[in-house]
């Protein structure tokens, strides 16, 4: 049995997952799905898309989640995924380098046909089709990491769509699950470079949507019989750059979802950058901080290439911001909000570019990480003070990440600043834990969601 054909039996016998350490983890991951989506709702970019989707038209049969709409699957699945990931608002996973959740579930809920009842979903095997998907992503995440993310590759659509792919073959019981994920292998794509724009969030979209659209492929008869891990031709030999070793023998002992888990977020902006805000907002609390007193500063990364995502030193936009570390620690040290505003699609201001010329990067290779600090990653920023003196702060875990998550009420405030209503919010969170008493979930999109 060949690598693809194993990973694919594994998927399929899978049995519906009761443990409720896992269903919490996923129960978590899809509340944070919902309260990043419906944050987005009334972007300009997002109703660019919805504009650009009414006037190609369609069979409407899918969720347009918060938009009381429905759209032809392909459709649903790259806008819901768009949506999702439009703030850099929605989970990372450390072994994916990317963001699961926004693809995965965005596919999962787009397969979905509300246009007709003719067999109930079971929520509890939609849970593990979630989880599976997961799974997968983070499988593929670590046999071609860190080379296929910092030769430049977005691993969240480049993973994205095989991971998604494995999770509705799985919540349908499909049986040509190995030539749908290597359809969807066949169709990975996506560069870094155009992180800082919209067509980032558009990668978590297209990912689902070819993940939807290489299901319905071979529902309509179209055949791609070949493994997608093949040694010399496969996914793991063109886009691991070297990294070829795909391990298996964990699978289902411990869920990827559950361990090194979900980061979750309350900011809109790169979790690399995390470790700057933390730091950034200490330093500001500092007693012997004086902004007007900064000569330099100097930025230690480690281990060396962990500020791979974080692409800009010198954006001219705040929404290039999202991913610099520079403008992050300069909004934190001006002792400005890092709320939506400051990473919108306007300049940046001129005091902000000129805290930025003092900041420079470097890396560490000689301090010991913290036991929990994830992927062994910190961060220590030194402030040289004009006076000659110098304050210094590390950070090892973030706040949100595993290691330090977010509390319960932390994360339902984040639903609720989407949906603003404190009735409908208790309501979703009341209809998200049911998922794991097994409900119908074509009943649980269309008698809430689709109200919201």
């Amino acid at each position: 049995m060949n690598s693809g054909q194993q990973l694919s039996f594994l998927i399929k016998n899978t049995s519906i997952i009761s443990d409720p350490q896992v269903i919490d983890c996923a129960i978590k991951g899809i509340t944070d799905y919902f309260a990043c989506s419906l944050q987005a709702c009334q972007e300009d970019d997002v109703h660019k898309l919805l504009a650009w989707i009414a006037d190609e038209g369609g069979n409407t049969r899918a969720l347009l989640i918060g938009q009381k709409k429905l759209a032809t699957a392909r459709q649903a699945a790259l806008f819901n995924g768009f949506q999702a990931h439009c703030l850099d608002y929605d989970d990372v996973h450390s072994d994916v380098r990317g963001h699961p959740s926004a693809v995965i579930l965005s596919a999962l809920i787009a397969s979905v046909r509300l246009d007709s009842i003719e067999q109930k979903i079971d929520s509890r095997r939609f849970l593990t089709a979630y989880v599976i998907g997961i799974e997968v992503m983070a499988l593929l995440g670590k046999s071609v990491n860190p080379q296929h993310y910092e030769k430049g590759w977005h691993a969240t659509i480049t993973l994205g769509g095989i991971a998604a792919t494995a999770a509705i073959c799985y919540l349908y019981d499909e049986p040509f699950l190995s030539q749908a994920l290597t359809l969807a292998a066949t169709q990975a794509s996506g560069m870094r470079l155009l992180m800082g724009t919209p067509i980032k969030f558009l990668h978590a979209g297209l990912a689902a949507q070819h993940a939807v659209q290489s299901v319905e492929w071979l529902r309509a008869g179209i055949h791609a019989d070949q493994d997608f891990l093949d040694d010399k031709l496969g996914f793991l030999a063109i886009y691991g750059q070297g990294n070829t070793h795909f391990d298996l023998s964990h699978w289902g002992k411990t869920w990827k979802i559950v361990d090194p888990g979900l980061w979750f977020k309350n900011y809109s902006y790169c979790s690399a950058a995390a470790y700057i805000a933390d730091a950034g907002q200490l330093l500001y609390q500092n007693l012997s901080f004086e902004f007007d007193n900064i000569n330099n500063i100097v930025i230690y990364f480690a281990p060396p290439n962990s500020d791979a995502a974080l692409i800009y030193k010198t954006p001219s936009l705040a929404q290039q911001g999202r991913f610099s570390a520079e403008y992050v620690l300069a909004l934190t040290l001006l002792g400005l909000p890092l709320g939506f505003e400051q990473f919108s699609s306007q300049p940046i201001s001129n005091a902000i570019k000129q805290l930025m010329q003092k900041m420079k990067r470097s890396y560490q290779t000689h301090l010991t990480p913290h036991l929990e600090a994830y992927n062994g990653r910190y961060v220590i920023i030194d402030i040289f003070l004009k006076n000659g003196k110098k304050i210094s702060q590390r950070i090892d875990i973030p706040k949100g990440s595993p290691k330090n998550p977010y509390s319960q009420t932390e994360m339902s405030l984040k639903l609720h600043s989407a949906i603003k209503d404190q009735t409908k919010t208790e309501q979703l969170l009341t209809d998200i834990h049911k998922l794991a008493k097994g409900l119908d979930i074509r009943q649980f999109l269309l008698s809430y969601l689709f109200t919201l």
